[in-house]
């Protein structure tokens, strides 16, 4: 067992990940992942706190989605009864102001639809009155073939997006991490946009567990990590009140050694 794996087995016990906001979300709006086979096998990830947020980037795009078209149509209805209606700017102040939607910053432009290429997010957001007519209407109802892996497309940076609750807490580059405060994790990202790693904080040990200026505490923690220093790494964690002493000479000497 190495010591990723120890401190989430000894993790002081704590609220649940399905109390969480989360969780709740998740459980309710998982049903339109049904409709998308290249995202379907994230409808049963209960259990798995990361595959949840993931699912729930995906989510949070298709609501986006749906909000604007309704608004394009409701806009387009009103245009059709003699109003003079400019789609884009309309748009632009329903994500912006009306509904305050989540996005994730791409240099300065915004991506409302991670499930979508760089060029229909464009096209959305600048040409909304392009989606009623030949061949975009189809994205209304049918768009399955225009479905790209948001990870793939926008990288481990889409986690440092308005689309979670995520903080990044560290980089080198080839790995981002990220803290959750509900779930006392960080987790390390890779260029891809997976998981290659979590960190999770705080052993049944500890006597008193501290919540205070927690991101600053995980700075040290997260240098060592990337400098491959592991006794600096376990230090940094000892130091930073993130596990105790006797749970890391547990590992250390009865377990560790043992398992040799």
């Amino acid at each position: 067992m190495n010591i990723y794996d120890f401190m989430e087995k000894y993790q002081k016990k704590r609220n649940t990940f399905e109390k969480s906001y989360e969780y709740k979300f998740f459980i309710d709006n998982r049903y339109l992942l049904t409709k998308f086979p290249y995202f379907s096998f994230l409808f049963d990830r209960d259990y798995d706190d990361f595959d949840i947020m993931r699912a729930n980037i995906i989510l949070r795009s298709l609501l986006t989605k749906k909000k604007i078209e309704d608004e394009i149509w409701a806009l387009n209805e009103r245009y059709n009864n003699g109003e003079v209606i400019n789609h884009q700017i309309y748009v632009k102040s329903i994500l912006d102001v009306t509904y305050s939607l989540p996005y994730y910053l791409e240099e300065k432009n915004k991506i409302y639809l991670p499930i979508f290429n760089r060029a229909i997010n464009s096209m959305y957001i600048h040409e909304p009155e392009k989606l009623l007519n030949e061949p975009y209407i189809h994205l209304f109802s049918d768009y399955n073939a225009n479905i790209v892996d948001p990870f793939d497309t926008y990288g481990p940076e889409l986690y440092n997006s308005l689309f979670t609750r995520l903080v990044l807490v560290g980089t080198n580059s080839r790995e981002y991490a990220y803290f959750h405060y509900d779930t006392n994790t960080i987790y390390i990202v890779n260029k891809e946009g997976r998981l290659d790693n979590k960190i999770v904080l705080f052993d049944k040990y500890l006597k008193r567990v501290q919540y205070r200026d927690m991101l600053e505490r995980i700075e040290p923690v997260m240098k060592a990590y990337f400098d491959s220093d592991m006794q600096g790494f376990y230090d940094a964690l000892v130091d930073s009140n993130f596990l105790s002493r006797k749970a890391l000479y547990y590992y250390l000497i009865k377990y560790k050694k043992n398992k040799k």
